[in-house]
């Protein structure tokens, strides 16, 4: 399932605004995200007040069901507690395996990047193979 969720964004004009900002992507299920990725669009916000378009940098789970990939992604600046942020990572795919009926991620490539950046980099890598 994708998730977006209503954020309060300031843009450098100084003015403040909501906007839908994805959290959550599956790719399988909601395809047409993938090429949103991919084309540098995904989280990407107009100010309604002086028309600037930037990326708003948030947390995202990028769940790829066919090709059996998990993968979160952090901020730029998290990139320090990278360690930490791979063992939460591995420990919430164990938890919720332990809790649910049926094991969901087993076999599962679990990774951890920081920005949309580097994750659409090591997706293009994985597509040339």
């Amino acid at each position: 399932m994708s998730v977006s969720e209503k954020h309060n964004i300031t843009c450098r004009c100084g003015k403040k605004f909501e906007w839908d900002i994805w959290s959550s992507v599956n790719v399988t299920k909601d395809p047409d995200l993938k090429d949103l990725l991919f084309d540098g669009l995904l989280n990407v916000v107009v100010c309604p007040f002086c028309g600037d378009l930037f990326y708003y940098e948030n947390f995202i789970l990028y769940h790829d069901e066919k090709k059996h990939y998990l993968f979160y992604v952090y901020n730029h600046d998290c990139a320090e507690s990278k360690t930490d942020l791979v063992k939460k990572a591995k420990y919430d795919c164990e938890f919720v395996n332990q809790k649910a009926d049926k094991k969901i991620f087993v076999g599962y490539k679990i990774e951890v990047f920081f920005g949309l950046d580097e994750l659409v980099e090591f997706l293009r890598r994985e597509e040339e193979l």
